[in-house]
């Protein structure tokens, strides 16, 4: 269908209709521009800001704001190739002073581009501290929390200190329950999908992701935002005349400002007590998060695991020994946890799976109760595809030279071995044909090192994740590469 060309709107070519993804009217699409630029405006944008339009789609803001007399610099972008192409074809004319220009970004998301590549593997085109404002509208709404992390975080680094950022959520109170929504809200909510976030459709869970508000905060405060200004919408209520998702100003905490309180990288939590037994973190710290019951070894395997790229493990399908809040069950095509003599248990000295049934294993501090780990150890690479990754937690192992076994069990874990830097000639990695690297993180809540083993089939796998923990967060250290 060709573009709009409406004469009661002085000649304003309009987007065509198949690029209008949400369905206005030739009629109503101006108005609604008009709507979101007076939005903006009322929480005190300026008509001469240097401003980024964070998933811009077919150019709504832009619209609204040459139609309100915009002064400044608008730079727009989205995942949406089609959109931007008819945009920067046909939006801007000379009397525009070239003030309006459009980009795509080839950025992954499931729903919506899902060829894509993970934020965080792409180079902005903008320069750092370049713009004054940003805003995203109905962005948030379709992301997992590790994507809006990597958003806050990466785009805050393009505004100017003082900098703000007008967006919209579906945020819930955080007493919020599945089981008492109001009758007429429009988005029901039908499942929960972590600690903080819920969907509104399960086959399709990037149509409508809500998260607790007091999560939401945390998670600004972390990456550097403070909440200026809040707008509560009607969108968990009966529809009324209000805006109707939730609207936040976030503004850029200025450089002098005191460092955010520890908060949890699985959670967000920020009350820590004292780990099993009592125990403190080899810092002197409280370790145990209160909310989520993480401690320092899950949280650097979060650390970790945020470098990998989603295209890296979507496709995978995840075997877990015992219960670790390290993961999330969301990276993975298919998730299964084996509870020692619980739910799904399974025998790790012999694996009732097929062979090259899972493409990825997450074993912690599990191989030092079992008797026969050589064994296990075996059956964990039998089941492992040619494509597989292992991650292993072997506690202490980077304060020893050598492991030790014992004919009994010894301490209150009952641990039959003690690992030590030598796992790799231990379990006859090289002749199985595995790499590893072992990767030393830093805790965020107690300051405390541990170290995470990740073992690959594919020794072109341990080049990759080693490329991507080094770029992601220079605190990480590979402290042995081994290849067969």
């Amino acid at each position: 269908m060709s573009a709009v060309l409406n004469a009661d709107t002085n000649d304003v070519l309009l987007p065509p209709a198949n690029l209008r993804f949400m369905a206005e009217s030739e009629a109503d699409f101006l108005p609604i521009c008009d709507h979101l630029c007076g939005n903006i405006l009322t929480r005190k944008a300026s008509l001469t800001a240097d401003l980024l339009d964070v998933g811009c789609g077919y150019g709504r803001l832009a619209y609204g704001l040459r139609r309100a007399g915009f002064k400044g610099r608008y730079q727009g972008f989205d995942i949406l190739s089609r959109q931007i192409d008819w945009l920067n074809a046909n939006f801007a004319g000379p009397q525009d002073a070239g003030r309006y220009r459009f980009a795509f970004l080839n950025v992954h998301n499931a729903r919506y581009n899902p060829g894509g590549l993970p934020f965080e593997d792409l180079s902005l085109p903008f320069p750092e501290a370049s713009f004054d404002c940003a805003t995203a509208f109905s962005v948030f709404t379709h992301m997992y929390e590790d994507d809006i992390r990597q958003y806050l975080r990466r785009v805050g680094a393009l505004l100017r200190e003082d900098g703000k950022w007008i967006c919209t959520f579906f945020s819930l109170p955080d007493d919020f329950s599945l089981a008492s929504q109001h009758p007429n809200v429009r988005y029901h909510l039908t499942e929960q999908i972590s600690e903080h976030a819920f969907i509104h459709n399960p086959a399709e869970p990037l149509h409508v992701i809500a998260y607790h508000i007091g999560f939401l905060h945390r998670l600004f405060a972390a990456e550097g935002w403070e909440v200026e200004d809040f707008q509560r919408g009607s969108w968990l209520r009966d529809p009324g005349k209000d805006e109707f998702q939730d609207w936040f100003v976030l503004r850029r905490r200025k450089a002098v400002q005191e460092p955010a309180p520890p908060a949890c990288n699985i959670c967000g939590g920020g009350d820590f007590g004292p780990g099993p037994a009592g125990r403190l973190a080899s810092t002197g710290a409280p370790p145990c998060c209160r909310q989520c019951g993480a401690l320092e070894r899950q949280r650097v395997v979060r650390q970790m695991f945020q470098a990998l790229p989603v295209g890296f493990l979507d496709w995978r399908r995840s075997l877990q020994f015992s219960p670790d809040q390290a993961h999330n069950p969301a990276w993975f095509r298919s998730h299964e946890v084996s509870v020692y003599e619980g739910e799904g248990s399974l025998d790790i000295q012999a694996i009732d799976r097929p062979d090259a049934s899972y493409d990825y294993i997450t074993v912690s501090h599990v191989l030092e109760c079992i008797p026969r780990d050589l064994a296990a150890f075996d059956e964990l690479h039998r089941i492992l595809s040619p494509r597989g990754l292992l991650h292993i937690g072997f506690g202490g192992a980077h304060t020893r030279a050598v492991t030790e076994d014992f004919a009994v069990p010894v301490d209150r874990y009952a641990n039959l071995h003690r690992y030590g830097r030598d796992v790799y000639q231990r379990f006859g990695c090289a002749a199985k044909g595995m790499g590893m690297l072992a990767v030393q993180g830093t805790d965020p809540v107690t300051g405390a090192i541990d170290v995470a083993h990740l073992f690959a089939k594919d020794p072109a796998d341990i080049a990759r994740m080693r490329a991507w923990l080094l770029a992601w967060d220079p605190t990480l250290v590979i402290v042995e590469e081994t290849l067969p």
